[in-house]
């Protein structure tokens, strides 16, 4: 399936990003060839995408380069949690949000990547690792 974001040629959600990624999801990338210290940068226990001349450092200002591979919370954005609500939400950020739907499958998957990155971080926090 084609996404809006192709057909309108819309990289907002890939400018100046703070996406933030998972074990799984840089264990996916890493196969694809590409060292951790290329891609991955800590910030308060998180492990976020970096960037590269203002956008993901997977996107090469025409297309992202792994969009098969990307990350988790590349495939379910725009929608996004929102811990004040405590519920999936768009990002306001998103020039094409209205034009997704919030499923109960896309809130069962978004909550189970924000149950898995913050235990992730927890375990990261309590280790006092790097990342």
């Amino acid at each position: 399936m084609k996404s809006c974001c192709i057909d309108y040629k819309c990289i907002q959600c890939c400018l100046d990003t703070s996406m933030i990624v998972s074990y799984q999801d840089i264990e996916r990338i890493k196969r694809l060839g590409f060292d951790t210290n290329f891609f991955v940068t800590g910030r308060d226990g998180w492990l976020q995408l970096k960037n590269q001349d203002g956008r993901c450092v997977f996107h090469s200002s025409i297309m992202c380069t792994i969009y098969e591979n990307r990350p988790d919370g590349c495939k379910l954005y725009p929608i996004i949690y929102d811990k004040d609500k405590k519920h999936a939400v768009f990002d306001k950020d998103c020039l094409q949000r209205d034009k997704f739907y919030i499923s109960k499958s896309i809130t069962k998957q978004l909550y189970a990547l924000v149950s898995e990155l913050e235990s992730e971080r927890a375990e990261r926090k309590k280790l006092k690792m790097k990342w």
